[in-house]
């Protein structure tokens, strides 16, 4: 706006106290200096640029030499114009630039040649680009800063997202897993009690009549008790009804399910007994064994995988061996998902290696540190 009123302060010195004519052509004149200065951006083009300043060009010249004005002032607000039209019309920019200067240089001709206009002019002109790109540096890096802080808002959003994923996942593998030790009690205690009712129901008829029968019967029924009694209290160790051993059962239920849909035979080894994990820990050995077991499925072409457990002095240990393809003749260059795992043991403040199987296949080995929440207590949830 400012400069806009200046233009038209500078139109009016000119044309003071001349004809209706040179009146006409400097109005018109000014129009197109206001159309370059608010016409949107998205309205120019090359051709109109080129076209519109020849105009104003040949006009200003023709009111000099024609009426006898000095017009050359008329041509400043161009370079200022031009200064600004830094990014897609850069050199058509420089180009126009050095013609107006030209022009205005050679309507101001004296001798000796005019050094003090011609800097006057460059000087404006530099002095305005070098504030353009400065203001477009400026707003670019806010456009980036803004762009970052939306990147790492919706990485901080699919974080958390990923970790309720996860903490899911471990849930529905648990889930599952207590499934299936739901049938193994129907099936195995069911069946034992079952047949402790059928002969306590035998015993009740022999004691009148046969004492010494229903004794030996006795004899037979408390070793199939005490198999019911062991039998219930490992099902409760490993099925409980909170947050312990989510990690071990999550773990337990993915095995199950890649072995229940693929053909890979899978062993699951615990050496040790198992404490309570936070659900952070859970979370990193059940993607660590989630890639692991994925990576075998889709690579190794193995027909058998064992999974080993065991704590040893208050790190995990978690150990996962395939007899695939792989004979460690060719380095192994880990992809995304080997990569991962690692980052990830290591944030955890652990570490995971990987080396050949002997005599083919794979190992992969993570140790992680046993961090425990908050006021809670080492707890056995599992002793096998």
């Amino acid at each position: 706006m400012v400069v806009t009123i200046v233009l038209i302060y500078i139109y009016y010195l000119v044309v003071k106290g001349w004809g209706v004519l040179p009146s006409i052509w400097c109005s018109l004149i000014l129009l197109l200096d206001i159309v370059l200065l608010w016409a949107p951006e998205r309205w120019w083009n090359r051709l109109k640029y080129i076209l519109i300043t020849s105009f104003i060009i040949i006009l200003a010249l023709s009111l000099q030499y024609g009426f006898g004005m000095n017009t050359y002032r008329i041509l400043w607000p161009l370079v200022w114009v031009f200064a600004n039209m830094y990014g897609e019309y850069n050199r058509l920019s420089i180009t126009l630039a050095t013609l107006t200067i030209a022009v205005i240089i050679l309507m101001t001709y004296t001798f000796p040649f005019p050094f003090g206009t011609f800097v006057a002019l460059v000087g404006l002109f530099l002095a305005i680009r070098s504030r353009k790109i400065r203001q477009d540096a400026f707003y670019t890096s806010q456009l980036h800063l803004k762009e970052l802080n939306e990147a790492h808002r919706e990485l901080q959003e699919a974080h958390i997202e990923l970790q309720e994923a996860s903490v899911y996942s471990m849930r529905y593998a648990a889930l599952e897993e207590r499934t299936h030790l739901a049938r193994e009690i129907h099936d195995g205690i069911g069946h034992q009690l079952t047949s402790l009712i059928i002969q306590l129901q035998a015993l009740e008829i022999m004691l009148p009549d046969n004492p010494k029968e229903a004794s030996e019967l006795v004899s037979q029924l408390l070793p199939i008790a005490r198999r019911a009694m062991a039998e219930v209290r490992l099902a409760v160790r490993e099925w409980s009804d909170d947050e312990m051993g989510l990690g071990l059962i999550a773990l337990k239920g993915l095995v199950s399910q890649t072995q229940a849909r693929s053909e890979l035979h899978i062993s699951f080894i615990q050496d040790s007994e198992i404490t309570e994990w936070p659900v952070d820990t859970s979370i990193v050995l059940y993607r660590i064994l989630q890639e692991s077991l994925t990576n075998i499925l889709r690579h190794s072409c193995a027909k058998s995988v064992t999974v080993y457990i065991r704590e040893k002095e208050d790190k995990i240990v978690l150990v996962v061996s395939d007899d695939g393809q792989y004979t460690g003749e060719i380095p192994l260059i880990p992809g995304f998902g080997l990569k991962g795992l690692m980052e990830r043991c290591q944030k955890h403040g652990g570490s995971c290696s990987i080396s050949p199987e002997k005599p083919h296949g794979l190992r992969i080995e993570a140790i992680l540190p046993i961090e425990y929440e908050a006021n809670e207590t080492k707890q056995l949830i599992i002793n096998k």
